[in-house]
């Protein structure tokens, strides 16, 4: 005799629930993991951030540690480009009392110093938005501020979509947001921090208003994990992958200036190759800081520079009117300095 047995479905979930088992938040957020690459992330398996100097430590443009002018679409702190219209903002890069919550890390801070309608904040443009496309991710950041209608902007190349207020009581608390990007959107993907209205549109800027953040985070999946540290010296390539300055004080590069010519080059390799060919400026005020000795005489011909044949690994500096038929070498004196800049 056959007999058949029948068992009502069990949710496991609400069954754990039930039973007031303490699995803790981050139990919970694994149960709720709707994907095994959720739950991927959730355990930090892998890489997390898609953001570079999420931390703000890597600043090869400058010391930037006293507020001074800030010119809107203008990079400063690697990787980020400044974005506001109306006031007239201050840009500093703070060094201490950044949240307990993360160590090792510095802060940047935008401060409106005259009042008007308009936005103010920064931006940083992910290369491989692509990745994004048709798929939930989130975007979390510690934030201070005491403007109200500071929030995360997300600007897909033809559409934006805005979060929720940060709070605004001058404390450090940390921002999360996930949003949906649609396969179908534009060309880019920008998270922006922005002092800005629900909308997309511009507000009214008192002067003194603010906005210092750190720890800025993009992952995939619908939950913020803790931002994820990555060493100095990992943090430093990948910036230099997009911008690189190279201080090349004593470089030097044998060989003969033919007979019927008055130039010399000299190879120049990036210490980091570029997402795309850069644009080079070379430091050569008054043509000075570098120049061409003839062995023969030891003296030294200057001429112009110039960068030629680049690409994402090197290039070649040129010098001209050097004394056509020696033979010497190309030599940089002081602070010789070269900008490979391949930013987004």
């Amino acid at each position: 005799m056959t007999v058949k047995v029948t068992k009502p479905a069990v949710n496991l979930r609400e069954t754990l629930a039930e039973l007031q088992k303490p699995s803790g938040v981050a139990g919970e957020a694994m149960l709720r993991a709707e994907t095994p690459q959720e739950q991927f992330n959730l355990i930090g398996a892998g890489r997390n951030n898609l953001i570079i100097n999420g931390d703000c430590r890597i600043s090869q443009r400058g010391d930037f540690t006293t507020a001074s002018g800030s010119t809107d679409e203008t990079y400063y702190l690697d990787r980020f480009e400044q974005n506001h219209s109306g006031p007239i903002v201050t840009k500093q890069h703070i060094t201490t009392n950044q949240p307990s919550e993360i160590s090792n890390t510095k802060s940047w801070k935008l401060v409106a110093t005259t009042g008007a309608t308009g936005f103010f904040g920064t931006r940083q443009t992910i290369e491989d938005y692509k990745l994004f496309n048709g798929r939930a991710f989130t975007a979390s950041a510690y934030i201070k501020t005491n403007n109200p209608s500071v929030r995360f902007y997300l600007y897909n190349g033809t559409s934006v979509v805005t979060s929720d207020a940060a709070i605004a009581d001058g404390q450090w608390h940390r921002l999360e947001a996930t949003f949906n990007l649609d396969a179908s959107a534009g060309d880019r993907l920008a998270i922006e921090i922005l002092a800005i209205s629900s909308g997309g549109s511009s507000i009214t800027v008192n002067t003194g208003d603010y906005i210092e953040f750190t720890g800025l985070q993009v992952e995939l999946g619908k939950v913020a994990t803790p931002f994820e540290h990555r060493s100095y010296g990992e943090e430093l390539a990948l910036c230099m992958r997009y911008y690189e300055v190279l201080d090349n004080k004593g470089f030097q590069a044998v060989g003969v200036v033919p007979a019927t010519a008055t130039s010399r080059e000299a190879p120049i390799n990036f210490l980091v190759t570029k997402r795309a060919v850069p644009t080079i400026t070379i430091d050569d005020t008054t043509n000075s800081n570098v120049g061409f000795y003839r062995f023969s005489t030891l003296t030294r011909d200057n001429g112009s520079n110039a960068a030629g044949q680049i690409s994402t690994s090197n290039f070649l500096h040129g010098s001209t009117g050097v004394t056509a038929g020696t033979v010497g070498e190309m030599v940089a004196v002081d602070n010789y300095i070269y900008i490979a800049d391949a930013e987004l």
